[in-house]
């Protein structure tokens, strides 16, 4: 399963190298009158109806054996994960790291602990997750990296990839948008690209199927950041 999240680290390295040499704060906080991010990730945007045949099959990577299967599989953790948990996590993290709001960011690295949907994708979320907290050692001297670190080495939170990459993003200025749009991309390319060399599957088809899923991130974050945020997301939105 870590080949599926590699991307997210070689990013974020990549950025922290690009940026180390500016000054990092706190992003400054919006004005009054906006509407603070849900801290539940319980599903926001899940579909009222299900598609039967991807229900039944094995949510597994793993047990992808060719093109069906692989599109059978992104299409359940979209609609399972990206939409509903993930990318709403992110931009939580964001949002929370951004106003300094540390208990609700504990909080939402808890509450990912107890869903049961992220169990099978728990070993490589926590180990990118650790990972990209590592990356953030030359910021340990902002108050928020070090509480959540501490707290992770006590055992107080797990130190979840999708929390730890909205306060990457928020550390270093990161465009909501286009952290969430990194995280999508990287992700879906990990899933694509290690069924293709692991199943052999042929590289064109595989090339179509990943821009399917890339051509409509934009929209999906935009859904997120909507359903988010309340009547005000728009305007958040626009401000990021």
């Amino acid at each position: 399963m870590t080949v599926i999240f590699r991307g997210h680290s070689a990013w974020a390295g990549g950025l922290l190298r690009r940026r180390q040499a500016q000054s990092v704060g706190c992003l400054k906080l919006f004005s009054g009158g906006v509407g603070t991010v849900r801290r539940s990730v319980t599903p926001l945007m899940r579909d009222t109806a299900s598609n039967d045949e991807t229900s039944l099959q094995p949510f597994d990577i793993e047990a992808v054996r060719d093109l069906r299967g692989l599109r059978l599989f992104l299409d359940r953790y979209e609609r399972d994960i990206l939409r509903p948990i993930e990318l709403p996590a992110v931009l939580s993290a964001y949002w929370f790291a951004n106003r300094g709001q540390f208990r609700e960011l504990l909080e939402l690295d808890v509450g990912l602990s107890a869903n049961a949907s992220l169990m099978p994708f728990a070993e490589a979320s926590l180990a990118v997750g650790r990972e990209h907290l590592r990356l953030l050692k030359p910021m340990y001297d902002q108050r928020m990296v070090q509480r959540f670190r501490k707290c992770v080495v006590a055992g107080e939170a797990r130190g979840w990839n999708p929390v730890v990459f909205g306060i990457f993003l928020s550390i270093h200025s990161v465009p909501v948008r286009e952290g969430l749009v990194q995280f999508g991309t990287q992700l879906w390319s990990g899933f694509v690209n290690g069924a293709q060399k692991s199943c052999r599957l042929p590289n064109g088809e595989c090339t179509e199927l990943l821009g399917e899923y890339l051509d409509r991130l934009p929209g999906r974050i935009e859904e997120v950041i909507t359903h988010s945020m309340g009547a005000e997301g728009a305007l958040l939105a626009a401000l990021s």
